[in-house]
């Protein structure tokens, strides 16, 4: 079984929710390329993998919230993946600052 069929199979018997908020991320992290790109392949890959657990691990706790309050079902999950990857990213950025700054003084 070619490696293509292999993963689409994994990815059809995932829940609903799991392949949004992958899709999510995945959305998260080409916007983050195409709008603020990192001169580092290094800190590029840091930055997509921070994004990734944002977006699959908070995304998950975020879009339940608002899929409980508003009833949004997969779309909350799409919303919340993209907003929490994006956060990681961001929350990336600033430790990484933070450090860099406190190493230079």
């Amino acid at each position: 079984m070619p490696i293509v069929d292999q993963v689409r199979a994994l990815y059809e018997a995932m829940p609903e929710q799991i392949s949004a908020l992958i899709l999510a991320g995945a959305a998260g992290a080409y916007t983050r390329a195409v709008f603020a790109p990192e001169e580092s392949w290094k800190r590029r890959i840091l930055e997509g993998i921070a994004g990734a657990f944002g977006a699959i691990f908070l995304g998950g706790l975020v879009g339940h919230a608002i899929d409980a309050v508003v009833g949004g079902g997969t779309w909350a999950y799409l919303a919340a993946g993209f907003i929490m990857g994006e956060g990681g990213i961001a929350a990336i950025r600033g430790v990484r600052k933070t450090i860099m700054d406190k190493g230079a003084k």
